[in-house]
């Protein structure tokens, strides 16, 4: 069952990291991880996956997935990241364990 308020966003991230060993091979598997080809491998696993059109209904998931997402301005959220940030951390920090 899903909740009717609708679902938060989680998304799933490739990056190069500066320090890796192997820079042309980490390049060659990022550019792979935005293709048509690997976003249809995503979405034998995934319900919503970045590229349009290439995602379908899942067995075991009910429901249209990307209209029960929560309504999200990332811009706005871009524009306003250190006050969301900054409201986050008075809300919820109490609860992180300490920083050592």
């Amino acid at each position: 069952m899903l909740p009717k308020e609708g679902l938060g966003w989680d998304m799933e991230a490739t990056a190069v990291m500066n320090t890796t060993k192997q820079p042309e091979a980490a390049k060659k598997l990022a550019d792979w991880a935005v293709t048509s080809e690997a976003n249809r491998l995503y979405a034998e696993n995934f319900a919503v996956v970045a590229y349009p059109g290439i995602a379908s209904p899942m067995e075991f998931v009910q429901g249209d997935i990307q209209k029960m997402l929560t309504k999200n301005d990332f811009i706005w959220a871009a524009q306003n990241r250190e006050r969301i940030l900054a409201e986050w951390s008075k809300r919820y920090d109490g609860k992180s364990e300490p920083k050592t």
